[in-house]
């Protein structure tokens, strides 16, 4: 198996319950899509920003590395999975690390172990899927460039929840403590509240 060189940040939300985009979100004067991606520039060759309009890219532009790639919905209006669909058309390799743009403490260790598990498990697996306590993180997955076709039938069908892609395919889980032993990687901020830290 190829190495996971591609890696696609999903910000294409309207971040309805926060009230405002939450990529532009701060945290020590840095928007948390910059914070995210100048992380993800240190472990992959291809980086993806996937926003929802070319209004929404506009705005990105001038934060962003010029190394990252910003692409927006091939699929407007579907969601997490859109945007999977779109980066997954995109990307450079056999597969690419999905992140959220509200996770802007993602760790070295948790992106080193993914890229580790993709080694060992990429052949074999759909996706590799982070599972904790509550669940699976289908939005801190590795997903291969193979399931395009099940995310377009799925959304096809008005399925647009990322669970069920998982459920759809050849998905292996890894326990997310192992992947990161704080959980920092998987915090995200949903409302106002949550900025508090």
């Amino acid at each position: 198996m190829s190495e996971l060189d591609s890696v696609a940040v999903l910000c294409g939300g309207r971040g309805r319950r926060m009230g405002s985009d939450k990529g532009l979100l701060l945290m020590d004067d840095r928007p948390f899509i910059e914070i995210i991606t100048a992380k993800l520039l240190g472990h992959f060759s291809d980086v993806l920003v996937v926003l929802r309009d070319t209004d929404q890219a506009g705005t990105y532009r001038g934060i962003l590395d010029d190394r990252v790639r910003i692409l927006t919905d091939e699929l407007p209006g579907a969601g997490p999975l859109g945007g999977i669909y779109t980066a997954l058309g995109n990307i450079s390799g056999d597969a690419a690390l999905f992140l959220p743009c509200d996770a802007p403490l993602v760790t070295d260790e948790f992106l080193v172990n993914m890229k580790e598990c993709f080694r060992r498990l990429g052949d074999s697996c759909d996706a590799i899927v982070p599972w904790g306590d509550d669940g699976p993180e289908p939005l801190h997955a590795v997903y291969s460039a193979r399931v395009r076709g099940t995310v377009e039938a799925l959304l096809s069908k008005n399925k647009r929840r990322v669970g069920t892609l998982i459920e759809s395919i050849n998905s292996c889980r890894i326990a997310a403590i192992r992947l990161d032993p704080t959980l920092q990687s998987f915090r995200n901020f949903n409302r106002p509240e949550d900025l508090r830290i």
